[in-house]
């Protein structure tokens, strides 16, 4: 049998983030987001070389910053949100509050928007934005563009 180039479970693109203190990071994941965690690599150091965790049907690699050339820097390192990512969940209002509770910061509260969503926005302690929602109404592409401009004060 072949091996598959895209490895089963995997999807064409995984985010992979550099975070300061990754095993924290993973722990604080698994108890906001109910990661569970697929694979993990430590280096000689303790750190974290490698991990994969699983959040619903997908994929998230994270490692400790790496002094390598071409490794991963973090976001703490920047001094903002170097990468936001977009987490579909079941029940948003739920999982914010657990996200919340497990020590993510509120940057904009959860409430219905114009193309479809209701959501909103969290930063976790390593420095990382997630857009949190559930999809609660179709909108076709015409209406979602009169929605925005009616918004922001196009029509």
């Amino acid at each position: 049998m072949a091996v598959k180039p895209i490895p089963e479970g995997q999807h064409t693109i995984t985010p992979y983030l550099g975070i300061k203190d990754a095993g924290k990071a993973i722990d604080f994941y698994k108890a906001a987001f109910g990661a569970v965690e697929m694979f993990r690599l430590d280096s000689p150091d303790g750190r974290v070389g490698h991990a994969e965790l699983k959040i619903g049907d997908s994929s998230l690699m994270l490692a400790d910053p790496c002094d390598m050339e071409g490794g991963l820097v973090s976001s703490q390192s920047l001094g903002g949100a170097a990468i936001g990512l977009h987490l579909y969940v079941d029940d948003v209002d739920a999982r914010f509050a657990q996200a919340l509770k497990a020590g993510a910061t509120q940057v904009r509260a959860v409430e219905n928007q114009f193309y479809g969503d209701r959501s909103g926005t969290l930063k976790d302690p390593f420095g990382n934005l997630w857009f949190v929602s559930s999809h609660v109404e179709d909108v076709s592409v015409e209406e979602i563009r009169a929605r925005a401009a009616k918004l922001f004060g196009g029509q």
